[in-house]
């Protein structure tokens, strides 16, 4: 964004006040609201703050700054500062993901963005996978908080990361918005998440308010907000996500889809929203492969098969080290469209020389000793491809699901927005190739990258926007879909390439006839 004013979350005003005397003994909180209310109505105070009055006020000559915060029908007071500090105005927006934690900052005067920085979520210490995580912490008050402080560490260390590459000091922000998934918000809180994994799957709470970050151990004195979550699966990521999609504004059919270790898609317009959202698994995070890896220096990132030659470029340029999300979508559909794999997935082994058997099972050998980085044989097994394909079934099972219950076919969908990090890598013809995505004309696709962490500055820059995430998450119809009683079947259909019915796939079709795949 430009320099332009915006109407951001928080408002930063100068007052200067008449100071006590002459009979006027008027207390000094009561001074500071009746300043207010002509503007703002009833504010706030917290316990903090009337701490800091005195002698904050009388020592700044009663010319002070505040900062304020709106929530519901009245205002928070946030901040108190001496003198004039209205130029400094400044806000985080934070993608608190299971792997990695995005925090960006913002200059709430303007929108610009001063720096954005990305790391690694501490509590990886406490398990690679978010369900290692919640069994870890389940019933264990230590543990619990081992993985809360964790998590506020990795806040605290973005803070610094921030400071170090603007010079700016970034626990003087006022506001701070947080988006992610239900989990993730529990445990930032320190609140056990385990009812959500026991049924009847409800959580701990869905919407948190305004809290004080201090009180949570972050290193500013400003306040929290956190995206609020629909249900156990469906998080203020997904809410962030439709705030920049914008479903609910349109009159045409939007599916909104974010495909990470969960599966979360919503589907409506401005009628009516349904969503729906279950477990994925690592696979599309390059998670399952023994050789799998991050999108990291060295990874596997895009593959072609030209004239049964495998070819393949890696993040960064450098020799392979292992192969990442977008990389296996790549290899999968190339071997589909090349028949070195069949449409089970199964590898054909006459067909390719880096097709090998391994202690007993056949993979891809798609690096020798002598190409890779690591001076190791890097393959993609059976197995992998098993694991990969029941991730892709689920995916594309639950577009199916959420389709057939209003009524309509994926044609009817006129604008599919894709999320994340992998929505944002991944080579599109080849995720249609495989059946993760359904079959639709390229230019109804939308990549709305790190929604997330887009999302959260989008509220953060814009306070009128708190009403529309207050809508979305009383207005989202939620399916289960593990209480459908079909969902497995229908997920067995859906583990062919791309599908047991090749009708659904009418692009793929044609590339598999011109291949001569099909007749």
């Amino acid at each position: 964004m430009g320099d332009q004013e915006i109407q951001a979350l928080s408002r930063k005003i100068f007052l200067t006040i008449s100071p006590p005397g002459n009979g006027d003994i008027i207390g000094d909180q009561e001074r500071i609201l009746n300043a207010l209310t002509p503007d703002f109505g009833a504010v706030r105070f917290s316990r903090r703050l009337l701490k800091k009055i005195y002698p904050l006020c009388r020592e700044a000559n009663w010319e002070i700054t505040l900062t304020l915060v709106k929530s519901g029908a009245t205002w928070e007071l946030v901040e108190l500062e001496p003198g004039d500090w209205r130029h400094r105005h400044l806000g985080l927006a934070v993608d608190l993901g299971s792997t990695s934690v995005s925090m960006r900052m913002v200059d709430l005067n303007t929108g610009k963005v001063l720096g954005e920085e990305s790391i690694l979520n501490h509590q990886i210490a406490y398990g690679d996978d978010i369900l290692s995580r919640i069994f870890y912490a389940k019933n264990k008050p230590a543990h619990l908080l081992a993985v809360q402080e964790a998590t506020i560490g990795t806040f605290n260390a973005l803070m610094n990361r921030l400071e170090e590459a603007t010079g700016i000091n970034a626990q003087k922000s006022c506001i701070m918005v947080v988006s992610g998934n239900t989990t993730m918000i529990h445990f930032l809180l320190g609140i056990d998440p385990w009812p959500i994994f026991e049924y009847p799957f409800a959580p701990v709470f869905n919407h948190t308010g305004y809290l004080d970050a201090w009180d949570l151990g972050l290193n500013t004195s400003g306040y929290l907000y956190c995206m609020p979550s629909v249900a156990n699966y469906l998080g203020g990521d997904t809410i962030s996500g439709l705030l920049l999609a914008g479903l609910h504004e349109k009159d045409e059919l939007g599916l909104f889809i974010d495909i990470g270790t969960n599966g979360e898609m919503v589907l409506g317009n401005k009628n009516f929203l349904v969503a729906g959202a279950g477990a994925a698994g690592p696979a599309l995070e390059g998670g399952i492969s023994k050789n799998g890896m991050k999108a990291t220096a060295g990874a596997v990132d895009s593959v072609i098969i030209v004239e049964n030659e495998l070819r393949l470029t890696t993040i960064g340029g450098h020799r392979p080290l292992g192969i990442c999300g977008s990389g296996i979508v790549d290899l999968i559909a190339q071997m589909l469209l090349s028949g070195w794999i069949d449409f089970s997935g199964r590898f054909n082994p006459e067909k390719s020389r880096r097709i090998v058997k391994r202690d007993e099972e056949y993979g891809v050998l798609y690096a020798t000793r002598d190409e890779s980085g690591s001076g190791e044989e890097l393959l993609f097994t059976q197995k992998d491809m098993s694991q990969f394909i029941d991730t892709k079934a689920a995916a594309s099972t639950m577009v199916a699901y959420l389709l057939e219950r209003l009524g309509v076919e994926a044609m009817d969908v006129d604008r599919l927005y894709v999320s994340g990090a992998f929505g944002t890598y991944i080579n599109l013809e080849s995720a249609i190739t495989i059946g993760l995505y359904p079959d639709l004309p390229r230019e109804r696709f939308v990549s709305l990258g790190n929604s997330s962490l887009n999302g959260a500055y989008s509220l953060l820059t814009n306070g009128d926007k708190m009403e529309t995430v207050t809508m979305l998450q009383e207005r989202i119809e939620y399916l289960e879909f593990g209480a459908a009683t079909d969902f497995i079947s229908r997920m067995y259909a859906a583990r062919f390439l791309p599908h047991t019915d090749f009708d659904l796939y009418p692009t793929v079709k044609a590339a598999l006839k011109k291949q001569g795949r099909l007749r």
